[in-house]
């Protein structure tokens, strides 16, 4: 009885001193984890790990040999080659689809990028690239513009000079609305020269006239398709552009006031109500 009863003691000193002894254990590894990672010495452990993992997968054959791109007409290899960040040998299991990716999407001219890894050694990258439907005159300088607004600093304007100049400091993120007046009367939309946004609140057009000069169309911040619309019915109507106009104003509702060319009148400037 008396064996049986150290025994059961023994055994509740030992499980004891593990309890201690574990936790003691435990805080001394955490502290020194701690302290490992503050002096980067974890950090530096995990990288040597890393690369020794890598160097093994490219001598069972995965490395990057072949890079195939689609979609690239306009955008510079030079902004690809940045983006992309890989080079024929590298570790195929070590680029990031996603950061890839994501760095392809933020080149100006690069609307979508979709990017995938064939093993054992090739990655295929497809773009799509914005399409410019406008030029951006701005402090002196010319920029194309897509449909969303977006400026495009990285593209020759060169093959695009005939798309419709457009002027003012906000006009890139109003191009659409633009777009979509001009759409609405497509033929009074071929006499188109240039647009300029005023204030970011309303559209000045400039047409080309059959007198070589252009009129200058005042646009109302409001509803500015149906004075568009407006303009195309007198147009139609009464060649209202063949004549020595050189400004149309449409901002007010109901209203046009036309201002005839100071040639019209011995050198005086004449304006009338339609």
């Amino acid at each position: 009885m008396r064996d049986k009863s150290a025994k059961k003691k023994r055994k509740a000193l030992v499980r004891k001193c593990s309890l201690i002894g574990g936790s003691v254990l435990s805080v001394l590894l955490l502290a020194g984890g701690v302290w490992c990672w503050k002096s980067g010495a974890a950090v530096k452990a995990v990288e040597t790990v890393q690369a020794g993992a890598y160097n093994i997968t490219v001598k069972a054959g995965f490395s990057l040999q072949s890079l195939y791109l689609e979609g690239r007409n306009r955008t510079s290899m030079e902004e690809i080659d940045k983006a992309l960040d890989v080079k024929i040998g590298d570790p195929i299991l070590r680029v990031s689809l996603e950061e890839v990716r994501a760095r392809l999407e933020k080149v100006e001219s690069v609307k979508f990028a979709a990017v995938e890894r064939a093993l054992p050694s090739s990655v295929y990258v497809r773009i799509v690239e914005r399409e410019p439907v406008a030029l951006w005159q701005n402090q002196g300088k010319l920029a194309l513009v897509d449909d969303n607004g977006i400026v495009m600093n990285d593209i020759d304007i060169g093959p695009y000079k005939q798309l419709p100049l457009i002027i003012g400091e906000a006009a890139p993120k109003r191009v659409r609305e633009l777009m979509n007046i001009m759409a609405a009367e497509p033929e009074l939309a071929k006499r188109f020269s240039s647009a300029t946004r005023v204030s970011d609140r309303r559209w000045n057009i400039r047409l080309s006239s059959d007198g070589g000069d252009n009129v200058e169309v005042r646009l109302p911040e409001a509803n500015p398709v149906a004075a568009w619309k407006k303009l195309a019915e007198i147009e139609q109507k009464q060649r209202i552009l063949d004549r020595e106009v050189k400004v149309i104003d449409l901002r007010l509702d109901g209203k046009v006031f036309i201002k005839l060319s100071p040639d019209v009148f011995t050198g005086k400037s004449t304006a009338r109500e339609t």
